[in-house]
């Protein structure tokens, strides 16, 4: 009770979000008050080596046109697979401590940095997401460069080359001031992801508890963010794979497509979209599949022709989520306020990070310090919202067992009454139940002859007599189905009036319906056998079905009929006419793998190729001799 009285009030949900965004940021405050010295003296110089032709010896002199000069040390260069060459000074430091050099960059694949002075080589360190991670000067997250000691004047001239962003923020830390930042960033490194790393494992416990796929989900999003974040902070180089320069060269392809996949399919099923829009919640699906192949591609495409597509998508994504959140609460989905709450940081801040990596716009702080900080709000407000939904569904099911033990006790009291009612009359009943008992037998024994009468009628033809359509498809079926069963032969007939349409323009319907009533009776006098069946099968056609019968005989049988017919003339209105009948017919024991419709087919081009034939004959053939499909 009292869980569900401190996080149903919307007023929990605002107050647990600003005290977390407090406390992060007065983290980060408290982190930007140590800052690297500045390099206001000297002017950073970059150029493009777009053919990769310079060496150390041979770079143009600084005050060469060649070289572009930077706004200051927050130099951010397009995405491109040639080398960038960076110049700049130190001039002499006061202090005698120890001065580190910070490239404040950890996904930069290629880094050369030379430390000269008047043109002598103090130093040369070689590092880059291509070295394993022991390879480094020191060993940080970063990538940080002792200074040597000179007296006048330090020249640093870097080359760098990597596949993705090339954003190269430079600073210039005294040693004593880079150990507390340390400190303090370590402070807040080490709460971002102890505070994940709780989130994920207790959804974890949730979804093996409750087996509620919404938390899996869950947990994969935190992990997968963060693992993404870091990545881009240099910390799974650092601690997770730190021999292995392929994982972290698509580290952060890899868990950005992953979070984008579970963030997805999780808000599909937090706000049970396929119950509002079936279009949606396929779109969707379609867009975690989208991402699920571009984590595949990640790994095969160039980073450099791969980055800026996936960086567009994903800022679009940010966006559609967003806009998903608000339309959801504009059609008063449950929690839908809560989630766009909940996304409204994470969004904006990944939507910045964007940006800020397509060098569109330049931050003060390191845009992963506003994705840390959406993580947090975030993170918590959608632990809160699962917390909420868990809540919610146990009030569902604490009222549904209210009511169905409330139903229970009403039906019970009910059931009382009526089996007082019941013992009451039971005398009664059972006299009244034995004089309708017998009235019903006789109305049941009355309404069986009824039906029986009715079901003939519904299976016969209203103008010959004989068996109808309806009749010859449930037959023909039951005897194909025991042609398969018993592997028994069964033959069956197809059988048309020939030139019956002239008859009908000469003579008139009515004889027209005289001559199909003739046929019908000769073909019905010349089947003996009960299990045989003719069957009007439509206008002037006929089918005989005729099971467990040899081909030769039926053959045999129906070219008596056919001479019979010929050889005799119906008279109708006055008029004598002389009918003859074209007939295919076929045999089989019927095989599993056949269609049901196969012999009646066959029967039928048989007939057609007796009337193409000249009419007035018998055309019988086996089905098994011809290919059923021509």
């Amino acid at each position: 009770m009292l869980f569900r009285n401190v996080l149903t009030p919307p007023a929990a949900v605002q107050l647990l979000s600003v005290t977390c965004i407090l406390l992060f940021l007065s983290i980060v405050f408290s982190i930007k008050l140590q800052t690297p010295a500045q390099l206001s003296h000297s002017t950073l110089l970059y150029l493009q080596d777009t053919e990769q032709q310079y060496q150390l010896h041979t770079l143009p002199d600084p005050t060469s046109n060649q070289w572009l000069a930077a706004k200051g040390f927050q130099l951010g260069l397009p995405i491109s697979d040639t080398p960038y060459w960076l110049s700049f000074t130190v001039p002499a430091l006061a202090n005698a401590e120890h001065w580190l050099l910070e490239l404040n960059n950890p996904l930069i694949d290629h880094i050369s940095v030379w430390f000269l002075e008047n043109g002598e080589l103090l130093n040369l360190y070689q590092a880059g997401d291509e070295l394993p991670f022991s390879a480094r000067p020191l060993p940080y997250e970063t990538f940080l460069f002792p200074l040597p000691k000179y007296e006048q004047q330090l020249r640093i001239i870097m080359r760098i080359s990597s596949e993705g962003t090339l954003q190269l923020p430079i600073n210039l830390w005294p040693e004593s001031r880079f150990l507390v930042f340390n400190g303090e960033h370590s402070i807040l490194i080490g709460l971002f992801f102890g505070v994940l790393i709780t989130m994920g494992l207790s959804s974890l416990f949730f979804f093996v508890i409750s087996r509620q796929p919404v938390f899996l989900f869950y947990a994969g999003y935190v992990f997968s963010f963060a693992l993404l974040l870091a990545s881009m902070q240099g910390l799974g180089y650092k601690y997770v794979w730190s021999d292995n320069p392929w994982m972290q060269r698509h580290s952060v392809a890899i868990w950005a497509n992953a979070t984008v996949f579970c963030t997805i399919i999780f808000t599909n099923i937090l706000l049970d979209i396929k119950n509002i829009s079936q279009r949606l919640h396929k779109i969707l699906n379609g867009i975690a599949i989208f991402f699920a192949i571009s984590l595949v591609l990640s790994l095969l495409i160039p980073k450099a022709w791969f980055m800026t597509p996936f960086l567009f998508a994903l800022g679009t994504i940010c966006v559609l989520m967003y806009g998903l959140g608000i339309w959801c609460w504009y059609k008063k989905v449950h929690l839908a306020r809560f989630y766009t709450l909940a996304w409204t940081s994470l969004l904006i801040s990944c939507l910045i990070a964007c940006l800020d990596h397509l060098n569109i716009i330049s931050l003060a702080i390191s845009s992963n310090y506003l994705l840390m900080l959406g993580v947090i709000i975030e993170t918590f407000l959608l632990a809160l919202m699962l917390a909420l939904s868990v809540n919610r569904q146990r009030r569902q099911l604490f009222s549904i067992q209210k009511e169905a033990l409330h139903k229970e006790r009403y039906m019970r009291v009910v059931q009382e009454k009526v089996l007082e009612q019941q013992n009451n009359a039971q005398e009664a009943l059972e006299y009244s139940v034995q004089e309708r008992t017998l009235e019903l037998e006789i109305a049941l024994r009355e309404l069986s002859e009824i039906n029986r009468e009715l079901e003939e009628k519904n299976t016969l033809d209203a103008l010959t007599g004989i068996r109808n359509r309806r009749y010859f498809d449930k037959k023909y079926l039951a005897e194909v189905r025991r042609s398969r069963r018993e592997r028994t032969e069964l033959v069956v007939a197809m059988i048309d009036i020939d030139h019956f349409k002239r008859v009908n323009d000469e003579h008139g319907h009515l004889v027209g319906d005289d001559c199909i009533k003739f046929v019908a009776e000769r073909l019905k006098k010349a089947l003996k056998r009960p299990t045989d069946d003719v069957c009007r099968y439509g206008g002037e056609e006929f089918a005989i079905i005729m099971p467990s019968t040899d081909l030769a005989g039926a053959k045999i049988l129906l070219d008596h009929v056919r001479t019979d017919i010929h050889d005799s003339l119906v008279y109708s209105a006055g008029a004598s006419i002389s009918l003859t009948v074209s007939i295919g017919l076929t045999s089989a024991i019927m095989d599993p793998q056949q269609n049901e419709d196969t012999l009646i087919g066959f029967a039928d081009q048989l007939l057609y190729q007796a009337k193409n034939n000249g009419r007035n004959c018998v055309i019988a053939k086996p089905l098994s001799n011809t290919d059923p499909s021509q």
